[in-house]
């Protein structure tokens, strides 16, 4: 399963929280199966010049993030978490919904 996380902060990360964010970040890219049992980062894009990370999970299942999701909420970041499927795949329940 492709999970799609886009991270925001909060507000204002003091300098603690940020360093503590950053090696948490770091631990995910290095060992992502430690951070994430069972998961495989795929990509992830930080922003330039704007506060939003945006990451691309592969899970055994959504729960598997939810550790990993709630850390970053302590360090002051939101999460938007979002299934994903390929594109083939949301075309055909696009079409059976417009009954094509």
């Amino acid at each position: 399963m492709e999970i799609v996380l886009i991270h925001r902060p909060i507000g204002t990360i003091p300098p603690d929280m940020a360093t503590a964010g950053l090696q948490l970040g770091r631990n995910a890219v290095k060992k992502p199966g430690e951070v994430v049992p069972g998961g495989k980062l795929i990509a992830s894009y930080y922003a330039r010049a704007m506060w939003l990370i945006v990451c691309i999970w592969e899970v055994p299942k959504i729960e598997a993030l939810m550790p990993f999701v709630e850390q970053l909420m302590m360090l002051g970041w939101n999460t938007e978490i979002i299934p994903a499927e390929k594109g083939e795949v949301a075309v055909e329940k696009i079409a059976k919904a417009l009954g094509l």
